[in-house]
């Protein structure tokens, strides 16, 4: 972990005077839990968040922006978590959260009823009326990964830069940015929170839809991309869907390097079904 108990128990001092950091335990790349000891307490816990190297380098205000848009999720009432503090340091900042028990969910009992939850989140986040002027657009975001000249298979890049200026676009909304369900937490039946707003923007919600129906496909199979999708345009029948397999597309190409993190026995289904995203994607190209 690259922050030093030193800037820790600084930054806890303005949440929680007096209160002993006895461990910090890294989650992933961007995460790590607070074990914290009250005074006469019981042991409680905070979650640790900073941003990598690459994230801060195109965005240098990547750590304002998340602590900014968690205190107006926060304030809308959208089950995320709330943030208590931002560590502004030039070396490296850093946000302190609420840790929010709770699990992620990968199966499903009731595959339908499942992917129209799914669905009824996800529309839940784009139909939220906060303040998000201070997010990036999803344009510059599409344009930068345009510009970008590394081989590539299936031709998406290609495929992306000269189908861009005739696609329609619909309002522009708040967008998760990373929607799956690894971003998910649950207790019981209930969604605990929507975790990991490090890629939000503002742009068209197609694209938070494009990119999350491949991980749909990944996590639960055809059928739940298929039911999701149905149920998430059944919510938001005023929208133009015409272009969506442009930001099917435009989700492939962020999630290109996937499948070499997962699992070696997951690889070549993953393989598999990411040509099929493409191939499907790359023939519906209005």
């Amino acid at each position: 972990m690259q922050i030093s108990t030193q800037a820790l128990q600084a930054a806890l001092a303005k949440v929680q005077p007096g209160w002993q950091l006895l461990e910090a335990r890294q989650l992933s790349a961007r995460a790590a839990i607070l074990h914290l000891r009250p005074q006469a307490d019981a042991p409680q816990r905070l979650m640790l968040l900073w941003h990598s190297a690459r994230d801060r380098g195109r965005n240098p205000d990547i750590a304002q922006q998340e602590y900014a848009l968690l205190r107006s999720l926060s304030e809308a009432g959208l089950a995320a978590p709330r943030p208590l503090l931002l560590a502004d340091s030039a070396a490296l900042p850093f946000l302190i959260t609420e840790f929010v028990a709770g699990e992620t969910r990968f199966a499903a009992a009731d595959l339908p009823a499942f992917c129209d939850r799914l669905a009824g989140i996800l529309c839940q986040i784009h139909s939220l009326c906060i303040a998000h002027d201070f997010l990036p657009a999803s344009g510059q975001a599409l344009a930068a990964d345009l510009r970008e000249r590394t081989p590539e298979t299936f031709g998406i890049r290609a495929a992306l830069r000269a189908t861009a200026p005739q696609v329609p676009c619909n309002a522009a909304t708040l967008l998760h940015g990373d929607f799956w369900l690894g971003n998910l937490l649950w207790r019981g039946e209930r969604l605990a929170a929507i975790i990991d707003w490090e890629d939000a923007m503002v742009g068209d919600p197609l694209a938070d839809l494009g990119k999350s129906r491949l991980e749909m496909l990944w996590a639960l199979g055809e059928e739940a991309l298929a039911l999701y999708t149905a149920a998430y345009q059944a919510r938001n029948a005023q929208l133009d869907y015409s272009a969506l397999a442009f930001w099917d597309l435009w989700g492939a190409l962020r999630l290109a390097h996937f499948a070499k993190w997962s699992p070696t026995h997951k690889i070549p289904r993953m393989r598999a079904q990411y040509e099929r995203f493409i191939a499907a994607a790359l023939a519906g190209l209005p």
